[in-house]
Parts: structure tokens; sequence; C-alpha cells
């Protein structure tokens, strides 16, 4: 009998590779005897432009890590495509969607320092990289004092120029570090009362052509429910402020006594002024929890703090 073949498109950065062998891992545990899975490494917009300053385009960083992914399967050149979910934009191509999520990892950020055990250690005006507005923002929340610089590139060149000594710290995610096995590199795990995570984190999604009914069925077996109703309400809350990975928020969702609990926030990056709130609902309506503490957030003025953001 002949195998399927399932094609993944990736990214080709040693994270993403990472987590397309992850998947391949996971399908062929499942359907070692009849599936054969070949990954096909693609380079994005986001790879080839790393000096491209990305947060006052909307519409450019909604796709930067994915079109040329979405791309491939749309033109049957893969079947389907692992992205890291905090990358994916909150609309997807028609004929495609998000059929699994796997289990998540760490969610956190991560301190990294050759020279501070903490974030606290800190000098004044020390220089701490990242790409993220949302660490930006935060960083600028909890220690003013400090210097914050566009940090770029792969895991693996963040960590180089830390090296180099361009940076005084840098802040990552804890998920990447552990997958690359460098978790030895963090010297502090950001509290989530001031560092909340974005939407997404930690979590790696498998995107597919919807039409494609038997590939599908094999990648909802993969599917990890606590974390999708998870993702699903943090995304939700992007996607009613319209906002995404290069805006100045933050979303996460735990469940908790059989409840979905959202913690939200959109942070004024000129004035300093943060927007934090949170919702509790049933695990069956992670949308509508979503939504819900979105509007609580432009009740209380969300909506003009990214009208200044994208100004």
């Amino acid at each position: 009998m002949l195998k399927k073949i399932i094609r993944i498109a990736t990214r080709k950065s040693p994270l993403a590779l990472w987590q397309a062998q992850y998947v391949k891992k996971k399908l062929l545990n499942l359907y070692n005897y009849t599936l054969e899975i070949k990954i096909i490494p693609i380079l994005t917009a986001g790879d080839k432009h790393l000096n491209i300053t990305i947060k006052n385009n909307i519409h450019l960083h909604k796709s930067f890590f994915t079109k040329e992914l979405e791309d491939a399967i749309t033109n049957n050149y893969a079947d389907i495509a692992v992205h890291s979910m905090k990358d994916v934009p909150n609309k997807l191509p028609k004929g495609l969607g998000l059929v699994s999520v796997c289990k998540r990892e760490n969610p956190y950020d991560a301190f990294v320092s050759n020279d501070y055990a903490s974030i606290n250690d800190l000098p004044k005006s020390a220089i701490i990289g990242t790409s993220s507005i949302r660490r930006q923002f935060q960083l600028n929340n909890y220690r003013s004092d400090l210097i914050t610089k566009t940090l770029r590139g792969n895991v693996e060149t963040r960590l180089k120029k830390l090296d180099l000594g361009k940076y005084d710290a840098i802040i990552l995610a804890v998920s990447g570090l552990k997958r690359l096995g460098k978790e030895k590199r963090i010297k502090e795990i950001l509290p989530i009362e001031f560092f909340l995570p974005c939407a997404g984190q930690g979590a790696i999604g498998i995107e597919s052509r919807l039409s494609d009914i038997e590939t599908v069925k094999i990648l909802r077996q993969i599917n990890d429910k606590k974390t999708a109703c998870c993702v699903l309400a943090e995304r939700s809350m992007n996607n009613y402020l319209g906002t995404g990975c290069q805006s100045p928020t933050g979303s996460f969702a735990i469940i908790k006594n059989k409840k979905i609990w959202l913690r939200g926030f959109i942070g004024s990056v000129n004035n300093k002024k943060i927007i934090f709130d949170e919702k509790k609902g049933p695990l069956n309506q992670p949308i509508k929890v979503g939504i819900n503490l979105a509007k609580k957030l432009i009740k209380q003025g969300a909506h003009k703090i990214l009208h200044e953001h994208y100004l």
C-alpha cells in the first residue's frame, strides 16, 4: 500500500525547523506505517528583510512570517504549514485554516544576560534588547530607567549579539530557548504580573487546506484541546481589537476551575498609559470570552491608543 505523503512548509530558521520536526515526529508516532512526511524549508519576507522596521506598517506585519508558507499550500507546493502561533495573522487566506494547535510549551518571557541575574539587578541606563513592541512597553513600564534597543534575527543571532557585548541583557521567549536546548541561558523567567505574553506564545499551529479532508482529519489527532481553547480566546481578543504581534498588546489565557481566565492589556508607548483587564467564561465559549475582554478594553480607550500607535 502506498503511503500518504504530507509536505510540511516551514521557515528556515533553526527554531522553525525544530517545530516542523516536532510535528513530523508526532504524526509519525500515530501513522508510522501509512504516512511519509517531507519538510520543505521556505524563506519568508520576515527572514529576507531583517532590517525592516515593521511596527508602524500594520499591513506588512500581518503576514510577515507566514505569507510564503501559505502560498505554498495554496499553490499545492506543500500540504500544511507549521507556524509559531504568535506569528499567525488573525485572518487567514480563503480556503486555509488552523486545524491543529499542539500542546503549549512555557509561554512566558525570559531575561537573558551574561552579567546580571535578574532584570532588577540591571544598573540604571543598562541596554536591553528586544524587537517586540509589547516587550518594550512592558519593560519601560516596569523600569523606565532602562534603555531598550531593537534586536532582530533568530534566537542564535540575538544571543550572539548579546555575547558580543552589544546589549547588557535581552528578552526572548522561554519556549524558543527550551526547544533549541538553550534553557541554561535563562537567568530569570519574567513574572506574568508584569510581563504578559503575546497571543499564542509558546504554541505551535498547523495550517492546511480545509478542502483536504483526509489531511485535516490526521492533523486533528495531534490537536491539544486545552491549548487550542486558550489560544483561540487570546486571538479573539486581538482580532476584535485589530491588533497583532507588533502592537503594544498582550493576552494570555489559562484554564482554571473549569473556566477560561483571559488577561489582556494594551499600552500607549507615547504617554506610558496601560489598560489592563481580565475576563472569565465557559470553556466552550473562547471566542466570546476574547471578544468580551476586547470590549472592556475598548471602553477604557483601547482604540484611541491603537490609533496613536499606527499614526
